[in-house]
Parts: structure tokens; sequence; C-alpha cells
């Protein structure tokens, strides 16, 4: 099964000058939650490779049905404790989806953000794991094989 993400590509305004334009470039998925009663709606989720686990901010993450595991920091590239957020790792169950297919049920290791000054986004653990990217760069296309 193919899901297609999207490649977004937006100014750079903090690097670019009068002389130069740079661009950032991420890739989006759909992606929806299991919760009590069934699924949450799509959110856009940034589909990030470098990332171990999913992150999901704090107003998204109650309803779910999820299993907490142990309390961690959130960290990124920046070390340190100033660079740290307060977060639970947890297993919860997501489905991604584009226009025409959704995919089956997996689990997916998240830290549950305790702010919403982040974004959702998935990481290795639970769905790059299990899926091929596949990035065609020059068309601006870019899909998951599960």
């Amino acid at each position: 099964m193919r899901i297609a993400l999207e490649v977004r590509r937006t100014l750079d305004l903090e690097a670019s000058t009068a002389r130069r334009q740079l661009f950032l470039f991420r890739l989006w998925a759909r992606v929806r939650f299991r919760h009590s009663t069934g699924w949450t709606e799509p959110h856009p989720a940034i589909i990030d490779t470098g990332a171990p686990y999913a992150v999901i901010p704090a107003s998204l993450w109650p309803m779910l049905r999820l299993q907490r595991i142990c309390d961690l920091p959130l960290r990124g590239i920046v070390p340190g404790k100033a660079a740290e957020l307060e977060a639970t790792l947890a297993k919860v169950s997501g489905q991604l989806l584009d226009a025409i297919h959704v995919s089956p049920r997996f689990p997916l290791w998240a830290m549950l953000a305790k702010t919403d000054q982040v974004p959702l986004i998935l990481g290795w653990s639970g769905v790059l794991e299990r899926a091929k990217l596949n990035l065609d760069a020059r068309r601006n296309r870019a899909w998951l094989e599960l």
C-alpha cells in the first residue's frame, strides 16, 4: 500500500537575503489516533527521519487510548536542560491516510508533550520502521510504502 505525503517548501525568512533565497522543505502526512470510541479526525504531522519517537502535543493526547510507559524529558538537537520539555513516553495506535488510502492500524511509540508548543511529529518507532520512504524532490512528490 502506498500513502501519499505532502512536500511543503517554505521560504526561510531568517536565512534568506535580498541576494539569495533559501527554502525549508518538510514532509507531511495525515495521521489519526485510536481513542475510546473509534478514531480521531486526521491531523497533519511532520515526518521526521531524525526523531526516534512521535511527538504528540498536549491538546491531542488526553482523549487517546494509550499505555503510559514512563516520564522522559523530550530533547532535540540542542543539548542541555534548557532545551528539555516534560513528556511521557507512551504507546498509542495510529493510522496514516491520504486522499485514497487508509493504512492498517499500527502501534506507535510517542512522547506525550505537556505543552502545545510542539508540532505533531511522526518519527521512526512505529511508522518509519515499517515503511519504505520514497522521495522525488525534483517533482515535489513523496510517499510511504507499507
